[in-house]
């Protein structure tokens, strides 16, 4: 179930992608249009699980079946073994990594600190999302968004 907190962090990721989005792509307001739309589904599939490991790919299953064009985005936000990101996918995990739960606006080791402090260092939520930010700081289009 979609919480009033994850609805808080779900636009926070909308609007932080849009603005990722115009600075990835100054001159596409559509390209920018997509990103916060792809922000407001990337949690969507919260709704119909009740295990957190699963709602990206609930929600792309959901999304693929309506024949959404950022399906696979929203499949594989957040995991940390895809090897190469689509711009949209990218810039989708920058925005999810730099907005807290209530839709803050965070660094990534705000975020992590966020995520070690609710799950503790250990548990695989955390070390996800390490490797998850690591690979986002070393990926060339990083630059772009800065």
């Amino acid at each position: 179930m979609i919480t009033e907190n994850r609805w808080k962090h779900i636009l926070g990721v909308a609007r932080k992608a849009k603005k990722l989005a115009l600075k990835f792509k100054p001159n596409d307001d559509k390209f920018a249009e997509d990103m916060f739309l792809l922000g407001l589904l990337h949690d969507f599939g919260y709704e119909f699980i009740e295990s957190n490991a699963s709602h990206s790919v609930v929600g792309g299953e959901i999304l693929a079946r309506n024949q959404y064009k950022y399906w696979q985005e929203v499949s594989l936000h957040g995991n940390e073994t895809v090897e190469s990101m689509s711009d949209a996918l990218f810039i989708l995990n920058c925005a999810d990594m730099s907005t807290g739960p209530s839709g803050e606006d965070f660094t990534f080791e705000e975020r992590l600190s966020e995520i070690a402090n609710r799950f503790g260092t250990d548990a695989a939520p955390y070390k996800t999302c390490v490797i998850e930010v690591g690979k986002l700081k070393v990926d060339a289009r990083y630059i772009k968004l800065r």
